[in-house]
């Protein structure tokens, strides 16, 4: 009789589990829904590439030097395999996303006088560096990429800095927006 009981609790429990993780698998609003394999990314119009430079960063559908990006608010990178030293542009296209991984690294905070350095590290070291400042950490969501008229495209991140335990990955909806209206997500399975 106890053995059923166990037996039935456990498969109540991993029931639950499945419905659980089943739950957010759609949610675009959730950390857990990363962007599937098979997703394709468009580009509508035409994106520079600066010299000397392996991508460009947005934020809020607009490219921006990385000075002038807010990291604690969602933004993104599109990266190019190529460096080199003259300005090109990668022409609207429909890539496919091929792995799309999610990493952490963690970094710290420090003041020199009236100037303050972040620094980031990985693998995974907790530090709090002097000056009392909390630690932080980098929410990096990197999705390869796949073009068959722009071999050179690589690599998709979006990203946001924030606080551990208090902050977490962007969601397919930040991302969307941080994007429009440069790029367009179509997920993989979905019409949209």
């Amino acid at each position: 009789m106890r053995v059923d009981l166990l037996f039935f609790l456990a498969s109540v429990a991993l029931l639950a589990g499945c419905q659980t993780a089943s739950s957010y698998q759609t949610d675009e609003n959730s950390a857990y829904y990363i962007v599937p394999a098979g997703t394709h990314v468009m580009l509508s119009k035409e994106l520079p590439i600066q010299p000397y430079q392996l991508g460009a960063y947005i934020q809020n559908g607009k490219v921006l030097p990385n000075t002038e990006v807010q990291h604690y608010y969602p933004f993104c990178k599109f990266e190019l395999y190529k460096l080199s030293d003259s300005a090109r542009s990668v022409p609207p296209d429909d890539m496919t996303v091929t792995k799309t991984s999610q990493l952490q690294w963690d970094g710290a905070v420090a003041q020199t006088g009236r100037l303050h350095y972040a620094a980031l590290s990985s693998p995974i070291v907790r530090t709090q560096m002097e000056g009392g400042y909390p630690p932080i950490q980098a929410f990096l969501t990197q999705m390869d990429l796949h073009s068959e008229k722009n071999p050179d495209v690589y690599r998709l991140t979006c990203a946001k800095f924030g606080y551990p335990n208090m902050d977490r990955h962007v969601t397919i909806a930040e991302i969307r927006r941080t994007l429009d209206p440069l790029f367009t997500l179509r997920l993989a399975g979905a019409s949209r």
